[in-house]
């Protein structure tokens, strides 16, 4: 059985839901359009960025329809308890989700009722990463270590855009221009923003290597001096950085033109500018603050701070199947 419904008082629900943090839901879903699924479970595909569940229905006039429904990531699914034995094919199960935009049998998934009578919520699937039992270094104030987001999907606010950064911004399409289809982390703030992944970061005698289980990737800070001549631009761009005491000082340039935020449309020149400093707390948490610097796309440099929590580190790597499909 399947049944479309336009509900908008279950907006804000959804909207506070931290469901797809990758690329954002709007452009994807319609959170004014339920979805219940009767049926059985055709597969699950347990993949990165997005993990997909399939279901065989049966349509008001008696035909076979297979439902995909989005996830989240393998990685954050598993290491809040999800395997893909919970979702047996063959299975008898019902899906409550919100309907996609570009897929007549699509879903966003939201909560899933099981033959045994058993429920399970997608909120459930979002639990911080972080461990009590992650390794403390014998200095606490160091950086070193493994760190994850303290709240994930946290409201933002991005700068005042130029006419210029509008028109970027009016031109992005999430559907094709999120750089996460390709596999591609998208540059260093999206680590900081939008990502339910942990990194490690460590010192090493010229250099401060961040490697971030978001799709495998390694950032190398180099300690002194300025980026070589003939340094190519990249997604990335290229660091320097300082110690300030135990505060670690990211100076980055050499990118290419891309989007700061994907999942709101926030670009950036190859101009961009951005400082970051890396600094532990007096409770012991990570706090990073990065200012952008990029005066074609925003009226003025505009600074923001996350907060990170040690946790341990993800051996699984996160092993991106590019392509994006609702």
């Amino acid at each position: 059985m399947i049944r479309i419904a336009a509900r908008r008082a279950l907006l804000i629900l959804f909207v506070s839901s931290p469901c797809f943090a990758h690329h954002g839901v709007a452009p994807h879903y319609d959170v004014t359009k339920p979805v219940h699924l009767e049926g059985v479970v055709a597969k699950l595909d347990f993949i990165n960025p997005h993990s997909f569940l399939y279901i065989d229905v049966v349509d008001d006039a008696g035909n076979k329809q297979t439902w995909s429904c989005e996830m989240a990531s393998r990685s954050v699914l598993s290491r809040n308890g999800l395997t893909p034995d919970r979702f047996k094919p063959g299975a008898k199960i019902t899906i409550d989700g919100v309907a996609a935009r570009h897929k007549a049998t699509g879903c966003a998934f939201r909560t899933a009722h099981f033959a045994d009578g058993s429920t399970l919520e997608d909120t459930s699937l979002f639990a911080p990463t972080r461990a009590s039992a992650a390794e403390i270094p014998a200095d606490s104030q160091s950086i070193a270590g493994v760190w994850t987001m303290k709240q994930f999907l946290s409201v933002r606010h991005y700068g005042v855009l130029t006419e210029a950064g509008e028109r970027a911004h009016a031109a992005f399409d999430p559907i094709k221009d999120d750089p996460s289809i390709h596999c591609d982390p998208g540059g260093p703030v999206r680590f900081w923003v939008n990502v339910d992944e942990p990194f490690e970061i460590k010192r090493e005698s010229d250099r401060v290597v961040i490697n971030h289980r978001f799709m495998d990737s390694q950032r190398v800070v180099h300690l002194g001096g300025a980026a070589p001549a003939d340094t190519p631009r990249g997604t990335m761009g290229y660091s320097t950085g300082r110690f300030e005491g135990n505060a670690l000082v990211i100076s980055t340039d050499h990118f290419v033109a891309g989007t700061i935020e994907p999942r709101f449309g926030i670009m950036h020149t190859e101009n961009l500018r951005l400082t970051e400093r890396l600094e532990v707390n007096a409770v012991g948490e990570l706090a990073i603050t990065f200012t952008i610097d990029d005066p074609a796309f925003f009226e003025a440099p505009y600074q923001i701070t996350d907060l990170f929590v040690r946790s341990r580190w993800d051996p699984e790597p996160y092993d991106c199947k590019p392509g994006y499909q609702q």
